[in-house]
């Protein structure tokens, strides 16, 4: 091979290698920015995760969308309704307006207290009142019902505020007695009641080893329950004038 041939061939050898640099070099260079802007427009666009009530609507621009997020940071509202006000079932006006009950014309009350300072369980409790005839019932408390009656004759709350028994700690519960009480008018007489009350609180006074008090948390005697009754027969008189 003589010299120029062998120029010739470096020559073309050598615009090959050229090329074949600005070729790959332009690919690379042409993919670099494209990767670029898809990072630069998903940083641009991205959005912390909301709730699908303040996803971006359909055709909302990103201004609208913004100024929405922002309305939501301020008072939670969406559409002119608040997060609060989305939760509460809508009250009808088909709805039957209902007033509140008008208050008991009188209340007689009587406490049981355990002895010597003891406490009563929640076990011996719910048999004692099972046995007196009592049914545990609305604001979890235990009620004596006549016959099919609504209206308690007279109920049984907790010693301890707020009164009610928490019915799924039967097994641990110790409490330090119970009160009783009644409210007039009821669904019987209100002698009749008073006889029937003071005869279940005797009962479960003996049944829970308790003292029975009366509304001042006095031993209740003989001569108070006689003031009770005359009051009550007295309340009668001026409810029923012609009997």
């Amino acid at each position: 091979m003589d010299i120029s041939t062998f120029r010739w061939i470096l020559a073309i050898a050598g615009i090959a290698l050229i090329a074949g640099l600005f070729l790959f070099g332009n690919a690379d260079k042409k993919r670099k920015p494209r990767a670029s802007r898809k990072r630069v427009h998903a940083q641009r666009v991205r959005h912390e995760p909301v709730l699908d009530s303040e996803q971006r609507k359909e055709g909302e621009s990103e201004d609208d969308y913004g100024a929405r997020q922002t309305e939501l940071a301020i008072g939670g509202v969406v559409d002119g309704t608040s997060d609060v006000e989305s939760q509460i079932e809508p009250i009808s006006d088909d709805k039957p307006k209902t007033s509140s009950a008008p208050p008991p014309d009188k209340i007689v009350t009587l406490f049981l207290q355990a002895r010597d300072n003891q406490l009563i369980t929640g076990v011996d409790l719910l048999d004692a009142s099972l046995k007196s005839g009592l049914v545990f019932g609305s604001h979890d408390i235990f009620h004596r019902i006549h016959e099919e009656d609504l209206d308690p004759v007279f109920s049984m709350a907790n010693l301890t505020k707020p009164g009610s028994f928490d019915k799924a700690a039967w097994n641990t519960m110790e409490i330090k007695g119970v009160t009783m009480f009644m409210t007039l008018p009821g669904p019987k007489n209100a002698l009749d009641a008073w006889d029937s009350m003071l005869a279940t609180s005797r009962r479960l006074a003996e049944l829970l080893h308790a003292d029975l008090l009366d509304e001042s948390k006095s031993i209740f005697t003989r001569q108070r329950s006689m003031q009770i009754k005359e009051g009550l027969r007295e309340y009668e008189r001026r409810k029923n004038p012609e009997s």
